[in-house]
């Protein structure tokens, strides 16, 4: 039994009207069964709706779940929040968010979102992640290293995917690789901004990667990552 996973950093509503359409229509003809959102604000004054929110009014989605926890400050607009979010087309049976450990010289609490979702019998488990930018200091694998140590301290298989925002995950993989398969063993680039590859899908051993694809531009700064995922149940 396969899913189709896709993972899409939206880029807050930076040029919304634009890429909203593009957005929708690139979803509705890959037709995931999953789709995890990162970088998902809500901007009262923007709309009282965040962006997924406003993509599910046409794409439809029967599950719906945003984690949009975090206290963003903004020079612009009196509230900002950001977080996560994910659409199935197959019940969401639990959900927690998870805040990271903030490491000094971090302007960012990040968090993950746990997702359970049931497909034909089978309780299917994802964390959905978005690490801190890393340049000159490394957040990125500390919050990498952090949430596989919560998922093995939990006795947990979940497939992991989001921004995670280093350009060689390959560097951190003793962290994974015993345990895990990386979508970044396919050559692509989902940052074409600085022509890098910083969004991922790692899935448990017990799984396997198939047809790792990326979407055209103009979706936002980043390209969604989709794959499917087969040997679920």
């Amino acid at each position: 039994m396969g899913i189709k996973l896709t993972t899409l950093n939206l880029q807050g509503f930076t040029e919304w009207e634009t890429r909203q359409p593009e957005i929708v229509a690139y979803l509705k003809e890959s037709d995931p069964d999953v789709i995890l959102f990162q970088e998902v604000v809500f901007i009262p004054d923007i709309s009282p709706f965040n962006q997924v929110q406003l993509l599910n009014q046409t794409l439809q989605y029967a599950y719906e779940q945003s984690a949009v926890t975090r206290l963003q400050p903004s020079p612009h607009y009196r509230t900002y929040r950001e977080g996560l979010a994910v659409l199935s087309k197959y019940p969401i049976v639990k959900t927690d968010t998870i805040i990271l450990r903030q490491t000094p010289g971090d302007e960012h609490n990040r968090i993950v979102q746990l997702i359970d979702i049931l497909k034909d019998g089978v309780v299917v488990k994802y964390a959905n992640v978005h690490f801190s930018l890393s340049e000159i200091v490394d957040y990125a694998t500390p919050h990498l290293q952090e949430t596989l140590e919560i998922l093995a301290a939990r006795g947990e298989e979940r497939i992991i995917a989001g921004d995670f925002n280093l350009s060689n995950l390959q560097a951190s993989s003793a962290l994974w690789q015993e345990h895990y398969v990386s979508s970044g063993e396919v050559p692509y680039v989902s940052y074409p901004g600085e022509n890098k590859q910083i969004d991922y899908i790692l899935a448990p051993k017990s799984l396997s990667i198939d047809t790792v694809e990326v979407s055209p531009d103009g979706l936002s700064d980043h390209r969604a990552v989709a794959a499917v995922i087969d040997g679920i149940g």
